[in-house]
């Protein structure tokens, strides 16, 4: 699977930059994790974390709601599972 931005929410698999565009980002949710101490971090463009966890075993999940504004947005780490991004 890869990163699809294609719809909503966003489903982000790979660490990649998504945008470097102000983006407001209403809640994260990280599901699917397979190992504990895999983890899952998000930036801002210039490198500050936005949000990170760290799962504590098999089938963890992990939910935010920043419902804030962002300088960019990057999956800098996902080490297994799947990212649900919900913007706008």
């Amino acid at each position: 699977m890869s990163n699809d931005l294609s719809r909503r929410p966003w489903s982000l698999d790979t660490a990649a930059v998504i945008t470097t565009d102000r983006v407001r980002i209403a809640s994260m949710r990280w599901v699917g994790a397979t190992t504990a101490a895999h983890a899952c971090t998000v930036e801002d463009k210039n490198g500050e974390i936005i949000w990170r966890s760290l799962a504590s075993g098999a089938n963890f999940v992990d939910e935010t709601f920043p419902d804030a504004d962002f300088d960019g947005f990057e999956l800098a780490v996902i080490d297994s599972g799947v990212l649900y991004v919900y913007y706008g």
